[in-house]
C-alpha cells in the first residue's frame, strides 16, 4: 500500500499471491477518496482477500494509514494479516524503470482487468518513462510488488485458483 502523499494522488493498494513464477493480482484499490473512505476500504480488501502480509510505505502517513487499517482489521475479526511498514528513499522514476521488464515478466492480472480496475490500468498502461505524467502512483505500487518477492515464497495457490 502506497498512500497518497497530495490531493492530487491515488493512495493504491495492490493484493496479490506470490508464487514461485510470478505475482498474480487479485485486488486493486485505486482512489483519490480520503482517509475516511481508504482506511476502511482497505482493511476490508485485506480481509476479504485473506492476506497474510500487509506491507504499507512509511513515508508521508503511510505508518498512521497502517496503524489504522490494522485497528479496523482487527474489529472486523482479522487475524490473519500481519503489517509492516517500508521506508522508500529510492528515486521512483529510476525504480520504476529499472524494474519494469521484471513487472511484465513477472505480473499476471486477473481478464478485464481494465475494466475491474479502470484508473489504475489507464495510469499503468499510459505511463510513459520519458515525459510528465499525471499520476506514476500505479506503477510505483505495482514496481513494489515486485522488489518485494521473497526467494522462498509460501503457496497460496489455493487463492488465485477460484479468480483465474
Amino acid at each position: 500500500t502506497d498512500t497518497a502523499d497530495t490531493g492530487g494522488d491515488y493512495l493504491c493498494s495492490i493484493n496479490y499471491v506470490e508464487t514461485e513464477m510470478a505475482n498474480y493480482l487479485i485486488n486493486v484499490l485505486y482512489t483519490q477518496k480520503g482517509m475516511e473512505f481508504t482506511e476502511p476500504k482497505t482493511a476490508e480488501m485485506l480481509s476479504k482477500d485473506k492476506i497474510q502480509i500487509s506491507v504499507v510505505e512509511s513515508n508521508n502517513g503511510g505508518r498512521g494509514l497502517a496503524r489504522n487499517v490494522e485497528s479496523q482489521c482487527s474489529l472486523m475479526g482479522n487475524n490473519t494479516t500481519t503489517f509492516r511498514g517500508l521506508h522508500q528513499s529510492h528515486n521512483k522514476q529510476v525504480r520504476i524503470f529499472n524494474k519494469s521488464a521484471d513487472v511484465q515478466n513477472l505480473t499476471y492480472v486477473p481478464k478485464g482487468w481494465d475494466r475491474l480496475w479502470p484508473n489504475f490500468y489507464r495510469d499503468l498502461t499510459n505511463y510513459v518513462k520519458d515525459g510528465k505524467n499525471k499520476h506514476d502512483d500505479a506503477p510505483d505500487c505495482l514496481t513494489g510488488t515486485i522488489e518485494m518477492r521473497t526467494s522462498q515464497p509460501i503457496d497460496k495457490k489455493s487463492i488465485y485458483d477460484s479468480v483465474y
